[in-house]
């Protein structure tokens, strides 16, 4: 071994410590430099040695052997699997639940000192991530975008709002000066409120139903908790209040805005027009429901003068497809029919620029527009679960998309309930289910669960099911972490987002979850944080 080498890898310690901040400081930037931090993590702790301590430590403390009962499960699901390929792509994704906890399990427990620097470090990248997604999102940096999901470069958007609800109340938890030895520099504990504001309001932005859920749930749950340490009753009853109001006003607010959707123009529809202005034939479906902010789509369209105004108007083809690949003409019509207008050349000669080149864009209701309402994303919610109930096609809509995926998940899970499928088949179950059943999706909508248990369920049936709990909740209880602050957020982010994504699915969510899993359960002098979770309880 170089003497270089040998140098870097003299002090393994301090390596693993900084190896643990490239790691967290990469999860939010770059899945390459995670990977590298994940390797650089397994080659330090095999070069520093000492394995029969280490397997003393792991001895002591078995959960983070419990854990990786969730890797050995895959390995035995190789028994009865098929496709071997997508098996050992599998297996490759998953190798941090395998090698992060018993590497964090075995090494030297870092102070809570350290713990508050890798998490800064995080949020820091986190910080970063956002203020680079929204110089795309307010136009400062020349890139082009059809859908605020792309705004997230680096890592998927839904990824992306779970690490920034982290980061925020990690934010939160070290201003508010959350561990015992509390951050005493005034103006940086504001900006860490300042900077956790900042990123609640990217939520916003990003418009993830996901993270914002999720965030609502910490917020109003944490507010409850720790508002019976207020001493003084009014106050505490105060906060209480808004607490148990606040869903009753969001619940409020939706109820508003599914009435809102489901609002209808009055129209006779024996009475409609026959022709346009200009003496051309309307086409009229009374017999369509399909509406735009209540207007309904398929009456007063005469296609021939919207062709011809369009093609003077536009470079794209009235009968070809907009930037999103969509049917234009289609876009068109329910756009124009979304501001209330008809579809005709009177209706095209009241759009401006702006409206052209969103149908350009493949924006099909001028709503959308509005990019700093959550409006629009429900409006969308609302729409795609109103098409998929009428049996139409819900591809490429992420909700209705989701309801195809559970009936999916359900018929494979019923057909395969004791053994499931195998580590490997579990694409190709899919593939056969919408191959040989009535399903609308298209080709490129055809994926899995989007639901981490469902996934446990399909691939290993009930008995390995119940051993994934096992795997997952054991440690949890064993190293008695539910009392603490950072792990119960980091939980109820991490097994919340299991309900909707397969999070241990990807690459960046395997690695975001095993990270802070074991980090936050493994990685903490345990003797110090009792002490600090005794002085808290005080």
């Amino acid at each position: 071994m170089p003497n270089s080498v040998k140098s870097f890898f003299s002090d393994a310690e301090r390596n693993y410590f900084i190896i643990l901040i490239l790691l967290a400081a990469s999860l939010p930037l770059s899945i390459f430099t995670t990977s590298v931090a994940e390797i650089l993590l397994l080659v330090n702790w095999l070069a520093e040695g000492k394995f029969r301590a280490k397997m003393q430590a792991l001895k002591e403390r078995k959960g983070p052997l419990v854990i990786s009962l969730l890797f050995m499960l895959h390995l035995v699901g190789l028994i009865y699997t098929t496709d071997f390929n997508y098996a050992f792509h599998d297996l490759k994704i998953k190798l941090p639940i395998l090698f992060l906890p018993l590497i964090i399990g075995s090494s030297p427990a870092l102070t809570e000192k350290k713990i508050r620097i890798v998490l800064l470090w995080f949020s820091a990248a986190v910080l970063a991530s956002t203020l680079i997604s929204a110089s795309i999102f307010f136009g400062l940096y020349d890139y082009e975008y059809y859908d605020f999901r792309d705004i997230s470069i680096f890592i998927s958007h839904i990824r992306l709002s779970l690490m920034v609800n982290m980061a925020i109340f990690i934010f939160l938890y070290y201003g508010f000066g959350g561990d015992a030895s509390p951050l005493q520099n005034r103006t940086l504990r504001i900006a860490f409120f300042v900077v956790a504001l900042w990123m609640i309001g990217f939520l916003i932005i990003l418009k993830s139903i996901t993270g914002i859920l999720i965030f609502l749930i910490l917020a109003l749950f944490f507010g409850w908790k720790y508002s019976s340490r207020i001493g003084e009753v009014a106050p505490r009853f105060i906060i209480r209040v808004l607490i148990i109001t606040a869903p009753l006003i969001i619940a409020s607010r939706l109820s508003h805005d599914v009435a809102k959707f489901y609002f209808r123009e009055d129209v006779n529809f024996q009475t409609l027009e026959t022709y346009t202005p200009s003496g051309n034939p309307y086409f009229h479906d009374p017999g369509s429901k399909w509406v735009e902010n209540g207007h309904y789509v398929w009456i007063y369209v005469c296609e021939h003068e919207l062709r011809q105004e369009w093609n003077n108007l536009s470079s794209l083809d009235y009968d070809g497809k907009d930037k999103l690949g969509q049917n234009l003409r289609f876009t068109l019509i329910r756009y124009l029919t979304s501001k209330g207008f008809r579809k005709d050349a009177d209706g095209m000669r009241q759009l401006e620029a702006i409206d052209i080149q969103a149908v350009e864009n493949g924006v099909a209701n001028y709503i959308f527009l509005n990019k700093y309402s959550l409006y629009p994303r429900i409006y969308q919610i609302i729409w795609e679960l109103e098409n998929y109930r009428q049996g139409n096609d819900p591809s490429g809509h992420s909700v209705a998309q989701r309801l195809a995926y559970i009936n999916a998940s359900t018929y494979i899970i019923k057909n395969n309930f004791v053994f499931g499928v195998g580590t490997g088949d579990v694409q190709l179950a899919f593939n056969h289910y919408y191959e040989n059943s009535e399903n609308p999706l298209k080709i490129e909508s055809r994926r899995r669960a989007h639901n981490q248990f469902y996934t446990f369920l399909i691939t290993f049936g009930i008995l390995g099911f119940v051993i994934c709990v096992f795997a997952l909740f054991t440690p949890v209880f064993m190293e008695k972490r539910w009392p603490d602050f950072l792990f119960l957020c980091f939980a109820i982010i991490g097994f919340m987002s299991m309900l909707n994504e397969d999070t241990l699915e990807t690459q960046t969510g395997v690695s975001f979850f095993l990270f802070f899993y074991s980090l936050l359960l493994f990685g903490r002098n345990r003797i110090e944080s009792a002490v600090k979770a005794e002085i808290k309880q005080e």
